[in-house]
């Protein structure tokens, strides 16, 4: 029992939602210490009450649009946020009383907003943060108070937790960053584990098992890039803090060996169809399977060690299957060296165990705490300040999916606002809170949002009934409201419908204090979120609607473009030897993310109506194409070494260019003719007589490559046609 408590009481404590809970808790409960002791600056005319309700407001903001970075890019981040909120929140105060401007201003002022996103994500979180304030300032705006009360509370409790926050990271500097990595870890088990059905003979194989097989791999990769794009993130940020940090290192070295083993689970050797035909009476694919499966085990325990700070142990168990399973390899080559037409499978099964071992290479040469380790090499990003007025003009001219969105926002907030004044809602503001968080930047997310928002918002509003009906003390709204604030940061990155419920009660119970509203609005409450979403819906459907559809051709030829990058680098190290250097680490990088937006914008097409699903069976085998592409160069890439014979060298330099111009003239098909392309692609297996057996994988590898390009050609060609 206590080491259940235990187990459970270290979780909780080492869980990143817990700990912002917590931590906006705590700042949150410090903001009533005015109203506790009764202090009352003379130039305010609020209650004490209220003065301490608007600094909890300005937490939240703050906390709402929060990154974790080093401590310089922190403080900078937090004077840019304080001076939007002010004058965000400034204009609001002195405007509201004047409809016309106050629309006018509300619509430019979040174009701007918005627009931001175009320099990147920190500015994207200022500019909703600054909307999101001047919507809470409605919340809390006192017809009777000055004007500048309201902005300088909001600013000061801004202030106030990002100091507070500052200070909590010094706690456990890489805290963040070791959660990132376990969850990343977790993620690679989830899809070595979804692997291992390929190699399943109780499940079977056929064709339509592995094609959903592989989508489900597809969509786990968009999890895998996105996690693998935050730590990247985060470790750069702590580097250029202090770029002598024990702890980040070795946290560095995780990361890097994270990369590697994602490309070789990424990694397709052999159309799995085959083996399941040549192996299927034999045992040794079982082994397969349960070599996946200790596998993904191993990197789920290596994600929690590394969230708790443990030292990973690496299993027995592991080791005992690899070396079986080497055996029974073994013996079955040893059976089957008779049979000329088995020998290829063969080989490429040896290539996919050589490849396990390498994962398992990798677990087994973990660093420890304490040991020299490399020094961190980052990639810089250009300069955003000296590109600060050209990357906004070029998001305007190009009308960019920022454009876009922020058209749609400043028009559907102008359009909300005038829906608040027009009918004299005495709680408008609750129609712009809706528009803001569910009208998001693709008519997908905005649907999922949509449904969540509103099912989560009328169960706050459910559950705020009865609070407000029976809970009359202040002090006790007020202590509810923080645990609502709390409740909602443990969940919004994990259940938003859930999320939303505790922050409808947040904000319910702080126009209560800041207004004493009552139960007499929530009637109206319930129309206007229902008025939101449908705005939001209309938004996204009408206002420079971007549908999916359209988007694949450009995917498909960054796909190619960044996979032509990506073959590259292997092919270089085919020729100088193996290297996990910047420049191939970084083609990597843009090849897997590539192929995840892809997958990305079909998920999301799945989600828009029936009429705007275009090109729907050309779009899905694009899709799948574009992902077996890029395996094939990851499984090419795994087995990347020096070739030693000048024989091999000649021939396979020559293959790996054929290949190469193959994935060109894929996105460049004027440059030749298609024809003969598919005669020297064919040509490829002739080659595989003049080399040996380890090159004869590598020419069978660049074949499939090179059809793979061939058929994404013909299906783009299919999708222009019919455009």
């Amino acid at each position: 029992m206590t080491h259940s408590f235990t187990l459970m009481l270290r979780r909780l404590i080492s869980d990143s939602n817990t700990h912002l809970g917590f931590r906006v808790l705590i700042a949150m409960s410090c903001t009533f210490i005015p109203a506790l002791f009764d202090f009352h600056p003379a130039f305010f005319e609020q209650s004490n009450l209220q003065i301490s309700t608007a600094l909890c407001l300005g937490v939240m903001a703050s906390a709402i649009v929060e990154v974790d970075e080093n401590t310089k890019d922190r403080q900078k981040f937090i004077i840019t946020v304080i001076a939007c909120f002010f004058i965000a929140s400034a204009s609001v105060e002195l405007l509201l009383p004047y409809p016309i401007l106050f629309a006018l201003g509300l619509g430019s002022s979040s174009f701007v907003f918005m627009m931001l996103s175009s320099l990147g994500t920190h500015y994207s979180r200022i500019g909703f943060g600054a909307i999101l304030v001047a919507i809470y300032t409605m919340v809390g705006h006192q017809a009777n108070s000055n004007w500048f009360e309201q902005p300088l509370l909001l600013a000061i409790g801004a202030l106030w937790y990002g100091l507070f926050a500052i200070t909590w990271s010094h706690l456990s500097p890489n805290r963040t960053l070791r959660e990132q990595l376990a969850q990343l870890f977790f993620v690679l088990s989830r899809y070595q584990r979804q692997k291992s059905e390929l190699f399943d003979t109780q499940l079977g194989n056929s064709r339509k098992a592995i094609i959903e097989t592989r989508q489900k791999l597809a969509v786990l990769n968009i999890s895998i890039v996105f996690r693998l794009a935050m730590a990247k993130n985060m470790i750069k940020g702590q580097y250029q803090n202090n770029k002598q940090q024990d702890e980040l290192s070795l946290l560095n070295q995780y990361y890097l060996i994270a990369e590697q083993i994602h490309e070789r689970i990424s990694a397709s050797q052999y159309l799995y169809s085959q083996l399941e035909h040549t192996f299927g009476r034999t045992h040794i694919l079982e082994g397969f399977h349960q070599l996946f499966l200790q596998l993904s085990e191993d990197c789920y325990q290596l994600g929690a060690s590394i969230n708790d700070k443990k030292q990973y142990q690496h299993t027995k168990r592991l080791k005992w299957t690899v070396k079986a399973l080497a055996d029974q390899l073994f013996l079955l080559k040893q059976k089957l060296q008779t049979i000329d037409n088995n020998q290829e499978a063969m080989q490429a099964l040896q290539a996919i165990y050589d490849n396990l071992n390498g994962i398992d290479n990798l677990l087994v040469s973990l660093p420890e705490k304490g040991q020299d380790l490399p020094v961190i090499v980052v990639d810089h990003d250009e300069d955003t300040s000296t590109h600060f007025w050209s990357k906004l003009v070029n998001a305007y001219q190009q009308k960019t999916a920022i454009y876009k969105h922020a058209v749609r926002i400043s028009l559907s907030l102008v359009f909300a606002s005038f829906l608040h004044f027009q009918f004299q809602l005495e709680n408008g503001f609750w129609i712009l809170l809706t528009v803001l968080f569910v009208c998001q930047p693709s008519f997908s997310e905005t649907r999922k949002r949509l449904f969540r928002r509103s099912f989560g918002t009328l169960l706050g509003i459910a559950i705020s009934f009865p609070a407000l009906l029976f809970i009359e003390n202040p002090i006790t709204q007020v202590l509810l409201m923080i645990l609502s604030a709390f409740l909602f940061f443990n969940y919004v990155r994990t259940n938003y419908g859930l999320a939303v419920i505790f922050i409808t009660l947040f904000v319910m119970l702080v126009s209560n204090i800041q207004k004493n509203t009552g139960i007499d609005v929530l009637s109206g409450r319930v129309i206007e979120t229902l008025a939101g979403c449908l705005l939001s819906v209309l938004a996204i459907s009408f206002i420079y609607p971007d549908w999916q559809f359209k988007r694949f051709p450009s995917l498909a030829n960054e796909l190619l473009t960044q996979s032509s990058r990506y073959f590259k680098q292997v092919a270089q190290q085919y020729e100088f030897g193996r290297s996990e250097n910047m420049a191939f680490r970084k083609a990597r990088f843009l090849s897997f993310k590539a192929d995840s937006s892809i997958t990305s914008a079909w998920q999301s097409m799945l989600f828009e109506p029936n009429s705007k699903q275009h090109f729907k069976k050309e779009v899905y085998g694009l899709v799948n194409r574009c992902d077996a592409l890029n395996c094939y160069i990851a499984a090419l890439s795994s087995h990347r070494q020096k070739i030693q014979s000048e024989d091999d060298f000649v021939i396979l330099q020559k293959l790996f260019e054929l290949t190469s111009q193959q994935i060109l003239y894929t996105y460049r098909p004027e440059l030749k003719d298609k024809l003969e392309d598919q005669i020297e692609i064919e040509s490829f297996e002739r080659y595989k007589n003049s080399v040996s057996d380890e090159s004869k994988l590598t020419i069978e590898q660049l074949r499939l490559i090179a059809y793979t390009a061939i058929d994404i050609q013909v299906l783009l060609r299919e999708i222009k046609l019919k455009d």
